[in-house]
């Protein structure tokens, strides 16, 4: 789990640019935005966007991959997804249903990222 805090610092419009302090957190002036993102390799992690799609980012490289768009996933319900270790394809997961516990059912549909 990572949490990104921003800003760093609150924008006084009298001062200029001031020091976050815990009043501004517990008075709700400050917000902060939780990130998980799905490690597939030592500098790659997958994420979805704002928009839904699914994202490859290297972090070495600073270099996003759209790996399948939001309307892909909305075709199928997609829920859930699991890219295979080789990057080759990627598992949607839609009708979720939980059964007990750690059981679940599911669909999956497998796509070919390589040759379509």
């Amino acid at each position: 789990m990572c949490i990104i805090l921003l800003p760093s610092r609150v924008v006084n419009t009298n001062d200029g640019p001031r020091a976050l302090t815990l009043e501004d957190y517990l008075n709700g002036n400050f917000q902060y935005k939780t990130f998980f993102p799905y490690w597939v390799s030592d500098n790659e992690y997958l994420h979805q966007s704002a928009e839904d799609d699914i994202i490859l980012y290297n972090v070495e490289m600073n270099y996003p991959t759209t790996i399948m768009t939001n309307s892909t996933m909305k075709q199928v319900n997609a829920s859930n997804y699991v890219l295979s270790a080789d990057k080759y394809f990627i598992a949607l997961e839609s009708n979720y249903s939980k059964l007990w516990r750690y059981s679940y059912t599911a669909s999956y549909h497998i796509y070919d990222l390589i040759y379509g």
